[in-house]
């Protein structure tokens, strides 16, 4: 029900619309006719009291009930393992590209519909840009943001249940499966993955909720609602477009027409609202052009063709093993990886999921008329939404991918409303059951020892889940290198480098460059300085630790003088190396080994890139310089051919920290 609904007298579910609570106001024994008697009869001299009726908006006179009351707890508790899990988690991986991202680009429509390794979200994108622009690698912000829209998530996925189902108290059982399924808390916990997973699954309720209203002939204005929220979720993630054919199964299946056959009601709907789901079908074709018109802007990621191997056993973890055993409560073993960990079932684990699920799923059929048409939902969303989509974007890369729960924590959603659907009557449907139901004392007893189990079974996996988390790497790393650019004076000449392959994987190329990474954590004058290094006798890059060291040039080609020579040779003035290779970029770097006895200059040329260096003697004769140029073979030219000048070594390469080796 909105919040924006008629007041009412401050009377919970268990009392008759209409009623107070003055019967227990009036003490043990006294009934309120009783009380009001006593009341009646004032003392000599006493004006008698005026009666005061307090009323409370609707929502709120409902929270008194014992479901509300059963639903707050579980909420709670479900955000207190939340936050547990949060404490451990930090900025990982695709959390540290974001923050750079946010820092490099401006808040322009180019830079919000781009592709980020095949997702097209840019409603995720300003998200990230905002909060990293507020407080850049700020955890305590981010996690304060995610919790927040998590509890959020927790109240409007209890009102769909209401809405859909009544008060009644077994919505509680889908509620608790929503709230504590661990296919969830991976996506929750990775800030990159929560920024599609959870804007994603609000999109859904709101979009659920306002689809209900509609069909139940509430207002043509829900319909509308109901595509807004679907454009909402394809903002934050792609599987947001199959939101609105979650949205068309549920309606026709338990909605409308619920009396006649499924197809004929999916034709009857596409008859009577022919215009809703047009102009939802013209989103849909809007949104997939314009996917396709800015895939370039990822070129190599996302979308590619599969390999069948990879596919079928991505398809087979995924499906087989991931989903089920999350399902029940498991998996309850991981495997731990820099991001968290992969969901690890064990056989034993993977067979009773599967047991308990084909129970279920048979008990509902056997008693649930229509029962069937929730669990080919399920299977349809798990199948076209998940696994398909997860093939194309991953399928050429590696099986294991299948283990990652984030793939199926939006199924979560969907399997705690298809359950609901399974095992209660919507509002307003008569004959829901085949046979009569057991006693009310042995579904009770089934219901809340299945409960347990699974709750139990759950902070048993969330827990194991948490002791994979290990964000101290990445947070001492951080927080070193903000306190050395904090100490580094403005004219710190700082190369960009990459950062370890521990913080951010090699795969990411250049995207992984401290200049990117690390500059929001400098002030701006430092921060410019690192876009643009100069050439300098003392440049500096961030080590294995984030400490600022000596560069050093790895060299991927080096010369130097021979044994009994003083300096290189030069012919006319110059000397050639036609071995030298530069792949150019952000991340190669040229040094320059010499002794002058006054200031010279000398032109450096590699790949038709021409670059002037000051050479004056210093103590160490060295001066690094950046190189953009790309090609092979290098050049140096003596400006001045008279000056007292010695080259000593030349090198081309890659940046290095001081006493180690490139990233």
């Amino acid at each position: 029900m909105d919040a924006t609904e008629d007041t009412r007298t401050a009377t919970g579910p268990e009392h008759p619309a209409g009623t107070d609570h003055a019967d227990e106001a009036a003490g043990p024994g006294r009934s309120r006719d009783g009380a009001d008697a006593e009341a009646g009869r004032p003392e000599a001299g006493r004006p008698e009291a005026p009666a005061v009726r307090l009323t409370l908006p609707g929502w709120l006179a409902r929270l008194r009930g014992p479901v509300s009351l059963g639903a707050a707890a579980l909420i709670a508790v479900s955000l207190v393992l939340r936050v547990l899990v949060l404490r451990d988690s930090y900025f990982v991986e695709d959390d540290l590209l974001f923050v750079g991202n946010a820092y490099g680009e401006d808040f322009t429509l180019d830079y919000l519909t781009r592709v980020h390794k095949g997702h097209f979200m840019p409603g995720a994108i300003a998200l990230t840009w905002v909060l990293s622009r507020a407080a850049p690698y700020d955890w305590a912000l981010v996690s304060a943001v995610t919790l927040v829209a998590q509890a959020l998530l927790g109240v409007l996925a209890l009102r769909l249940l209401r809405t859909l189902f009544g008060g009644r108290p077994a919505i509680l059982l889908p509620l608790a499966l929503f709230l504590f399924c661990p296919l969830t808390f991976p996506a929750f916990a990775w800030w990159a993955a929560a920024i599609n997973a959870i804007p994603l699954q609000l999109a859904l309720v709101l979009a659920l909720t306002a689809q209900v209203r509609f069909a139940r002939g509430e207002g043509a204005r829900y319909g509308r609602r109901a595509l807004i929220w679907c454009v909402a979720g394809m903002a934050f993630s792609t599987k947001g477009v199959f939101a609105a054919f979650l949205l068309f199964a549920l309606t026709t299946a338990y909605l409308r027409d619920r009396e006649t056959g499924w197809l004929r009601s999916m034709w009857r709907e596409l008859r009577a609202n022919r215009w809703l789901w047009a102009t939802h079908a013209a989103v849909l074709a809007a949104y997939t052009l314009v996917y396709l018109d800015r895939m370039d802007t990822a070129p190599g990621e996302g979308a590619a063709a599969p390999k069948p191997g990879v596919a079928a056993d991505l398809i087979s973890l995924l499906l087989g093993r991931t989903f089920p055993s999350g399902a029940v409560g498991g998996p309850v073993s991981w495997t731990p990886t820099p991001a968290g960990g992969l969901a690890a079932p064990s056989g034993f684990v993977v067979a009773l999921s599967w047991a308990v699920l084909a129970v279920t799923v048979v008990a509902t059929l056997v008693y649930r008329r229509r029962a069937h048409r929730a669990w080919l939902t399920l299977t349809g969303y798990l199948v076209f939404a998940d696994a398909i989509p997860t093939v194309i974007a991953r399928g050429s890369y590696l099986g294991l991918v299948g283990a990652e729960t984030r793939y199926v924590a939006d199924a979560a959603l969907v399997l705690a409303v298809c359950l609901g659907c399974a095992l209660l009557p919507v509002e307003g449907e008569t004959g829901a059951y085949r046979r009569p139901l057991p006693e009310r004392s042995s579904l009770a007893l089934v219901a809340g020892l299945t409960a347990g189990a699974y709750l139990v079974l759950s902070v048993f996996s969330v827990e194991a889940y948490r002791a994979t988390l290990n964000g101290q790497r990445v947070r001492a790393y951080l927080d070193t290198a903000a306190a050395e650019l904090a100490a580094a004076p403005d004219t710190a000449v700082i190369y960009p480098a990459p950062v370890p392959p521990d913080i951010v994987l090699p795969v990411n190329g250049e995207r992984r460059l401290t200049d990117r990474l690390l500059a929001p954590l400098a002030r701006p004058v430092l921060r410019a300085r690192m876009a643009h290094p100069e050439p300098t006798e003392d440049a500096r890059v961030f080590n294995r630790e984030g400490r600022l060291v000596r560069m050093n040039v790895a060299p991927g080609f080096f010369a130097a003088r021979g044994p009994d020579e003083r300096c290189m040779r030069t012919l006319l003035g110059a000397m050639s190396f036609p071995d030298a290779v530069s792949f150019g970029g952000r991340a190669t770097v040229g040094g320059l080994s010499y002794s002058a006895d006054r200031p010279a200059s000398v032109t450096v040329e590699v790949g038709g890139e021409r670059t002037v260096l000051s050479l004056r003697k210093t103590a160490m004769g060295l001066v690094q310089f950046p190189v953009h140029g790309i090609g092979r073979g290098m050049r140096i030219e003596m400006n001045d051919p008279e000056a007292p000048v010695c080259v000593i070594a030349v090198a081309l390469g890659a940046p290095a920290p001081e006493g180690e080796g490139p990233s």
